[in-house]
């Protein structure tokens, strides 16, 4: 009996450890044989912002819109696992995170924002068709995951963890034949 309880008041930290993330902060995936994978930031290329003259004779009343551009038709990091999980230490916020899928181009992609579709469930006023729901799993350590609800269709893809990071791309290849 004593050790039957010894478990279920060791059970909770268990539960809540992390996987072995590495230290160093970033965001991470863990590959299929188990070694982690270091997910390099996006390389931000332009910022494009749309209906900013009439923001300004408007005093503020009218939001510009802004598009962001990212190096590349594809990203450096190409995934076939349609529904990865994502690990972050010590950057961000778990509160904060956000997947987008990104609109591809000949050599960028892009992600467009709207000041006039900021929510409190859409801080970044992304549209909603590219918003992608997210599981945040936070552990013990202060570490978190990430995962997307269901399987991401092949595209191209950015994880946000605040509005002021440029945030890390990876793409879903399309499955083969």
């Amino acid at each position: 009996m004593d050790h039957l309880l010894f478990l279920l008041l060791l059970w909770p930290q268990v539960a809540n450890a992390a996987p072995d993330i590495p230290a160093l902060p970033g965001v991470y995936l863990r590959s299929g044989d188990l070694q982690w994978i270091r997910v390099e930031p996006a390389s931000l290329a332009d910022t494009r912002t749309k209906g900013l003259e009439l923001f300004l004779e408007a005093g503020g009343i009218e939001r510009p819109d802004i598009t962001i551009v990212y190096r590349g038709a594809r990203a450096p990091m190409q995934l076939s696992v349609p529904r990865p999980t994502l690990y972050v230490r010590g950057i961000g916020s778990p509160a904060d995170a956000v997947m987008v899928q990104l609109t591809r181009r000949k050599d960028s992609r892009t992600l467009q924002t709207s000041a006039s579709a900021v929510a409190t469930d859409n801080k970044g006023g992304f549209r909603r068709k590219e918003i992608q729901s997210l599981t945040v799993t936070v552990y013990a350590d202060g570490a978190f995951s990430v995962t997307p609800d269901r399987d991401l269709q092949p595209g191209e893809y950015l994880l946000l963890l605040s509005l002021t990071h440029p945030g890390f791309d990876f793409g879903i290849a399309a499955p083969k034949r």
